[in-house]
């Protein structure tokens, strides 16, 4: 009995250490024509979908991203340097968040969707605390 219990738990911490590092795929749309086999020094896309890099940054879909390209394997790392939010406004990108390109090697024209896989920093999932009427009434 007992080593069944020890067989359980180390299965249960096992399955919990793989999803930690579980990595983050995004499908991002390319604002430029470019070969993945051969991609320019920087690269545009746009973010498709809400994407948490950590606690600090969330990029959102409709979000344009700038980064810089790392060839590698026949593929390449994106790795993110700034973004322009919905107010048109450019933001640089402190951290490095890299990310490798996933998908059919060849030319990617402009608006094709394409996938970067980005490695997981952190949750997704935070809970916010939102001020209900009696808070308020409580302050005045």
């Amino acid at each position: 009995m007992k080593k069944l219990f020890m067989a359980f738990s180390l299965l249960v911490l096992s399955v919990l250490c793989m999803q930690s590092a579980e990595a983050k795929t995004v499908q991002v749309t390319a604002l430029d024509d470019f070969q993945s086999a051969n991609p320019p020094q920087v690269l545009r896309v746009q973010m498709n979908a809400n994407t948490r890099l950590d606690y600090d940054l969330m990029l959102f879909q409709g979000f344009q991203v700038t980064g810089k390209v790392v060839p590698q394997n026949g593929g390449f790392v994106f790795v993110p340097v700034s973004y322009v939010n919905y107010q048109e406004e450019s933001l640089p990108i402190e951290k490095q968040y890299p990310a490798t390109f996933k998908g059919n090697s060849g030319l990617i024209r402009q608006n094709q969707p394409f996938f970067l896989v980005f490695p997981d920093n952190g949750p997704d999932t935070f809970q916010y605390y939102v001020p209900s009427n009696s808070d308020m009434d409580s302050v005045r």
